[in-house]
């Protein structure tokens, strides 16, 4: 059920009229990612998902982030643009100031990082925010996560677990990633595929702080070879892809890295 809100303003006269008419969902709520309870030091994004579409100014107007006594913290975030807010502008990707998270760069140098090892922080999202109707969220919504040393360890699918499904069945293909990745390119970024190359159509889900992927076929999984897929792109909460350090020297060439690993259905 929806309940709708009217806003009536009184004019001169004694006259009224309804200026803006806001629609407020039942189950509506800003969810933050990543939902991990330890984040890395040198964190490199953040993911906002609103019950409804935005408006642009919304943004980073109705973000901060507060240090363990509750302080806002400024210049820890890049100034966000238009092209941060997805096409349905229900997704606003935050990213941390890469000038604070790159060792050896200005920002960092002059500031350090925003995140600091040992320390907890509180992501706020102002119940303030305007959708593309005029209306506010109406309520706060906060997350508060510890933060570790840095990561400096790239995705390595060769560490990766594979718990491989049952023949003939919509058995999941779970693996275990050994450390948080990010949600959006877990979503992305891995393919299961069959003996001919094609791609598995399925289902992908995620655990809790994104250390593990599952797939659920949409058919039952055949007596055939499988591979799981990583493309290239695929990153960790620290922006690393295989092979690739996101602090990395300039000019350094990637690491050898494992991009498919085959599976077979079980008995």
């Amino acid at each position: 059920m929806t309940f709708r809100f009217v806003l009536i303003v009184a004019l001169l006269g004694g006259a009224t009229t309804a200026v803006a008419t806001c629609a407020v969902p039942e189950a509506g709520r800003v969810d933050i990612y990543p939902t991990a309870q330890v984040l890395p030091e040198n964190l490199l994004r953040i993911y906002v998902y609103y019950p409804r579409p935005m408006a642009a100014s919304s943004g980073l107007s109705g973000i901060r982030l507060l240090d363990a006594d509750g302080t806002p913290m400024d210049g820890v975030f890049l100034p966000t643009r238009e092209d941060l807010l997805s096409q349905d502008r229900r997704r606003l990707t935050v990213l941390m100031d890469p000038g604070r998270v790159k060792t050896g760069l200005d920002a960092s140098e002059a500031m350090g990082r925003a995140l600091r090892s040992g320390h907890s922080y509180m992501l706020e999202v102002s119940g303030g925010s305007m959708d593309l109707e005029g209306c506010v969220l109406g309520q706060n919504t906060a997350r508060t996560a510890g933060v570790g040393p840095p990561d400096l360890d790239p995705p390595d699918p060769s560490e990766w677990e594979l718990n491989t499904p049952k023949l003939g069945s919509r058995d999941p293909l779970s693996v275990n990633l050994g450390s948080p990745h990010d949600h959006l390119s877990l979503a992305f970024r891995l393919r299961v595929l069959d003996a001919e190359g094609s791609i598995v159509p399925g289902q992908i889900g995620l655990s809790p702080g994104e250390d593990g992927w599952q797939f659920i076929p949409r058919e039952a999984w055949k007596a055939e070879s499988y591979s799981l897929t990583i493309e290239d792109s695929l990153e960790d909460l620290a922006g690393n892809r295989p092979g690739v350090l996101f602090d990395r020297p300039s000019g350094q060439a990637p690491e050898p890295w494992l991009g498919r690993l085959p599976f077979q259905p079980g008995a």
